[in-house]
């Protein structure tokens, strides 16, 4: 009897562990699955939320600072020395002492060994023929305006007739002696360097009118206008 409960027994476990183990299997793969979404959820929520790679910058203004006011100028104090130097000066008979410093002084030569000037009075016609008891008067304070009653032909040199016009104007103030013999006194405009020799020999050979004053003979100053025609 007890053999035949037994075989009951067992028969009735039978179908109960296969229900167990039914029921563990679903449990299990239930559990599976919500494991599998609730990481799927996970991974999409990182994904969500993830920082983008590239990240913006804002504009930033810079306001620029002007520069700093430069600083004041270092005072140089001037220190006096005692130094001293011999300076020679062309036509003086000695030497002349400098003394460097705020207030230099300056120590000149006796005049006993000055040399006079040396002029050279046959280049300016000047020195000899004029003299202060003839008067010197503008040509025009005169009774007429002298003319040229005699000159020499001038050629200008060849490097100014290839870049003049046929004429050239100068200028120059002449002193007019009471024989009518002119002299340069200053040559105003001579257009081109290359024209005061020009000039010179000009004034050298002409003759003008002799300058009068009430019918006197006297000294005229005459700015003239030389022009030199050339084809």
């Amino acid at each position: 009897m007890s053999s035949i409960a037994d075989q009951a027994t067992l028969r009735d476990l039978k179908p109960s562990s296969k229900k167990l183990f039914k029921r563990l299997t679903i449990y299990a793969l239930a559990l599976i699955i919500v494991a599998t979404l609730f990481m799927a959820l996970e991974w999409l929520k990182s994904e969500a939320t993830a920082p983008d790679k590239t990240q913006s910058i804002n504009k930033i203004d810079i306001a620029v600072l002007p520069p700093p006011p430069p600083p004041p100028p270092a005072q140089k104090q001037t220190k006096s020395t005692s130094l001293s130097d011999t300076v020679n000066v062309m036509g003086l008979g000695g030497a002349v002492q400098v003394q460097y410093g705020s207030e230099p002084a300056m120590a000149m030569p006796s005049v006993k060994s000055l040399d006079p000037p040396k002029f050279d009075v046959t280049s300016l016609h000047l020195l000899d023929s004029f003299h202060s008891s003839v008067p010197l008067l503008e040509v025009e304070h005169l009774d007429r305006i002298p003319k040229v009653v005699s000159q020499k032909y001038q050629r200008p040199p060849l490097s100014v007739r290839k870049i003049a016009n046929n004429r050239i104007e100068t200028k120059v103030e002449l002193i007019i002696d009471q024989t009518g013999k002119p002299y340069i006194k200053k040559i105003i405009d001579p257009i081109y360097p290359e024209m005061i020799p020009t000039i010179k020999a000009w004034v050298k050979d002409a003759h003008f009118e002799i300058p009068k004053k009430e019918g006197k003979p006297v000294q005229a100053v005459y700015f003239y206008n030389l022009n030199f025609n050339y084809g």
